[in-house]
């Protein structure tokens, strides 16, 4: 009679632990930006405000769009690192990037990239765990041996609250402003709701119960079954 209620409290649990994933997209494409898949540089950053962000997030997935009706080729080493600073956005070091980076700075993956640059291009990695109240985000691309010449939808700042670059190159180095088009690809939450919380403890502490009621019955029924042999001795 239990095992049907027994299925739900599992279910709930699982529910509770289990949050659906998805993506958000930050900027709205202005024009073409050919760092750092196009360029000559050997470090590029991207600072996102934590304003953009509804909430605590697994990030599994950055993409980028190829700029409309325009092609290129990829050329190059590419490792991309995540990090959370305090610092706005707006006030990075355009000439010391390194500084830049937060403490809890995480490499999110590293890739070769070479021929025709795809529609999208997608880097899948980590996961980095993000929570917006503790920052703003940063992404760092570190290239080398660049040889690209694609170009990719660059927001332009044209985010909620912005997206600011900082890149590297021999004759424009320190050059700030806009930045790529955007998608942050996420899983589950790092950090449970409140609601999930609640809905975990309970659907645990029904478990515990259903496991000591049935350690109680089996201790009863073995008392029992004790009792009946000495009777009849």
């Amino acid at each position: 009679m239990n095992r049907p209620v027994h299925k739900v409290a599992l279910l709930c649990c699982l529910s509770a632990c289990t949050l659906l994933g998805g993506s958000i997209t930050l900027g709205t494409d202005v024009n073409g930006n050919s760092f750092p898949f196009g360029g000559t540089g050997t470090e590029y950053q991207e600072a996102y405000a934590s304003s953009d962000f509804s909430g605590p997030l697994s990030i599994t997935g950055i993409d980028f769009f190829l700029q409309p009706d325009t092609s290129g080729v990829l050329g190059g080493t590419y490792t991309l690192s995540l990090s959370i600073i305090t610092a706005n956005i707006n006030s990075l070091s355009g000439s010391d990037l390194p500084s830049n980076i937060g403490p809890n700075n995480t490499e999110f993956t590293s890739v070769v990239l070479s021929g025709a640059a795809p529609s999208e291009l997608t880097f899948t990695g980590g996961p980095f765990s993000y929570n917006p109240s503790l920052g703003n985000l940063l992404l760092d691309i570190t290239i080398t041996s660049p040889s690209g010449t694609a170009a990719f939808e660059d927001g332009a700042g044209s985010g909620p609250a912005g997206i600011v670059r900082y890149y590297n190159e021999p004759a424009t180095t320190g050059t700030t402003g806009f930045g790529l088009v955007t998608e942050f690809d996420f899983g589950t939450s790092s950090i449970p709701e409140p609601g999930t919380l609640s809905l975990l403890g309970c659907g645990l502490v029904y478990l515990l119960l259903q496991r000591l009621r049935r350690s109680s019955a089996a201790t009863h029924s073995e008392a029992a079954i004790r009792h009946k042999v000495f009777s009849r001795a």
